[in-house]
């Protein structure tokens, strides 16, 4: 966001609670979607060199094998890109690089927010405050932007819980399904995995789970072997190469849609106005998606109230469809009975091309103002 609107004239300060850049998170699949925007924004090459190039993307029953496949390379004919898989903490040091210096005020945040005429006056906790013409809340999922800005936000767990974690110096695919992507769905859960560098595998494992569990650092690994040896004893390795500190857990929730996503010159993108479950691979891509919406629609409508209700009748639809259809696709991957399963596997195979080219498009293609331009 703060890229996007500096590259548009506009100064930025960036408020970010942890003290410094860190090494958080485990892997995430940059689509051809967010690759547009970062081409737009001119360092998609950068992005590329960094990660791992995802060229055919493979969705597994346990027992059956290959349910669908995803020929990236075909996808990237039409929108320019494939699928680029890379550590999170990688992805967030090449996009601190692309803003200008003294951009972010590091171990700092916003404790609270007043509105006069057409500025935000925000209360910082290292004592100071600061006066702009508009606030954007990406601070996610547990936004303390939306909770100030009172635009409420009803969490909705899914009922799965997820591992996600980097396998380090593993060898698990062959050579030449090096740049293939899995996610294989069992009895009660599914694991996915890909290659984020030369070395390194991204893999996440989601499974049936009562909302807020805690379990140790041991537990989850035993947790995590035991539904591997049971259903994925092939991709063992990945577990095998993960130190156990380095596996974390994470409920797998969204928001019921907002109301609104803005009050008067304050608004959200990102999680924080509209998070997703993670079944569509989308989370992250809505969020640069967002901020290249925002950026051309504050170019053209300036930045104002107007500029972000336009914002929201451009990008709700697309961001309705994604959360809608990816907690849909989260109540079919786990399923366990054989007869269900099978008759789920069936009607994936026969999915006719034209609702597949259909949701392509409806996934990649951006709603940006500069589209339409």
């Amino acid at each position: 966001m703060a890229i996007a609107l500096q590259q548009r004239g506009y100064k930025v300060k960036l408020v970010e609670r942890s003290a410094g850049l860190v090494e958080v998170g485990a892997g995430i699949w940059m689509a051809a979607n967010p690759m547009q925007v970062f081409a737009r924004l001119g360092f998609a090459e950068k992005i590329i060199e960094a990660g791992w190039t995802v060229k055919l993307l493979r969705l597994q029953d346990w027992q059956s094998g290959d349910i669908q496949t995803t020929n990236m390379s075909q996808i990237a004919k039409e929108y320019g890109f494939e699928t680029v898989a890379l550590h999170r903490g990688v992805l967030q040091r090449l996009l601190f690089e692309q803003l200008e210096a003294d951009s972010v005020r590091f171990g700092c945040e916003v404790e609270s927010v007043t509105q006069s005429g057409d500025q935000v006056f925000a209360s910082l906790s290292d004592g100071s405050s600061c006066a702009s013409a508009i606030i954007v809340g990406a601070d996610g999922f547990n936004s303390q932007m939306r909770r100030m800005a009172g635009l409420g936000g009803e969490k909705r767990y899914s009922g799965s819980s997820s591992y996600r974690a980097i396998a380090r110096g593993a060898h698990i695919l062959p050579a030449e399904a090096e740049n293939e992507a899995y996610e294989i769905w069992a009895k009660g859960c599914r694991v996915g995995f890909s290659k984020i560098n030369a070395d390194d595998y991204y893999w996440y494992m989601t499974f049936d789970a009562p909302a807020g569990e805690v379990s140790s650092a041991s537990e989850i690994r035993t947790h995590a072997e035991t539904l591997f040896r049971a259903y994925f004893p092939q991709w063992i390795g990945l577990l095998q190469n993960t130190r156990t500190q380095d596996i974390l857990r994470t409920d797998i929730s969204d928001l019921k849609p907002l109301t609104q996503w803005s009050s008067g010159r304050i608004g959200l993108i990102g999680d924080a106005a509209h998070a997703t479950t993670p079944n569509l691979g989308q989370g992250g891509a809505m969020a640069v998606e967002d901020a290249l919406a925002l950026a051309d629609t504050f170019k053209e409508l300036g930045l104002s109230e107007a500029a972000w209700k336009r914002f929201e009748q451009l990008r709700r639809k697309k961001v309705a469809w994604t959360v809608s259809t990816s907690w849909s696709i989260g109540k079919i991957c786990h399923l366990g009975n054989p007869l269900f399963r099978s008759l789920r596997n069936i009607a994936l195979k026969k999915t006719p091309d034209s609702v597949m080219q259909k949701q392509v498009r409806r996934i990649y293609s951006l709603d940006s103002t500069s589209d339409r331009s």
